[in-house]
């Protein structure tokens, strides 16, 4: 399985939304649960940074698109030049995204998977992604306790 992770300039995790992140680190799980290994596959571009010379508006940074921009098809189509770099991935680990993010991707057959504001480093995240998978698949039921 192949996993994308948005990344800052710094190579640390990029929160933000990922459609405006510099980099993507394009990361193998292969194995069992007894036996998991992960490595880093390659470090490709973000085709959307040739959008404005990579100037973004902070609404598009923070991820802060009102209802009117989201239903506008020409940002729906801009969420699909993220599947130039990371197709064939079948997950991206992001913390802000939209509903049009999550449309192209699943369209691309990409999940996204949510990463805690407090991850930075990139094997903290790729490890809260395998632990958060493995642990999720396995529970039968889930119950609230008040």
């Amino acid at each position: 399985m192949k996993i994308a992770v948005p990344l800052k300039d710094t190579f640390t995790f990029y929160h933000l939304n990922p459609f405006t992140a510099p980099k993507f680190a394009i990361y193998t799980i292969e194995g069992d649960r007894l036996n998991l290994t992960y490595g880093l596959s390659s470090v490709v571009d973000n085709p959307c940074k040739n959008i404005n010379n990579g100037k973004f508006e902070e609404k598009q940074i923070l991820c802060d698109c009102d209802s009117k921009q989201c239903a506008d098809i020409h940002h729906i189509f801009e969420h699909y030049a993220l599947l130039d770099a990371i197709g064939g991935c079948s997950y991206l680990l992001a913390d802000h995204y939209c509903d049009n993010t999550t449309r192209a991707l699943n369209n691309g057959g990409i999940k996204v998977f949510k990463i805690p504001p407090i991850i930075n480093m990139i094997d903290s995240a790729v490890k809260n992604f395998i632990l958060g998978a493995s642990l999720a698949s396995t529970f039968k039921h889930i119950h609230h306790v008040s």
